[in-house]
């Protein structure tokens, strides 16, 4: 029997305020970097909620490890455009 060979679906979410544009895959990127940077591994978060407000701009994060701390960012991360 021969399988048909499922096509991938790729989807870009994109919020759009006044001039802005900003792709949501850019905000994670971005937050997942800082966290990185900060020493964090990927492979410890269990949740990642990531907070866009579009006004200014800013994104702040809240990321829950495996051992239940809360990681977040006190200062807003921003994307450059």
């Amino acid at each position: 029997m021969i399988k048909k060979k499922e096509s991938s679906m790729k989807t870009k979410i994109e919020v759009q305020f006044q001039e802005r544009n900003i792709d949501v895959k850019d905000t994670e990127k971005l937050v997942k970097e800082n966290l990185k940077a900060a020493g964090v591994k990927m492979n410890t978060i269990v949740n990642l909620d990531i907070y866009y407000q579009p006004e200014e701009g800013d994104i702040y994060y809240v990321a829950t490890t495996k051992d239940g701390k809360e990681l977040s960012n006190e200062e807003a991360l921003k994307i450059e455009e």
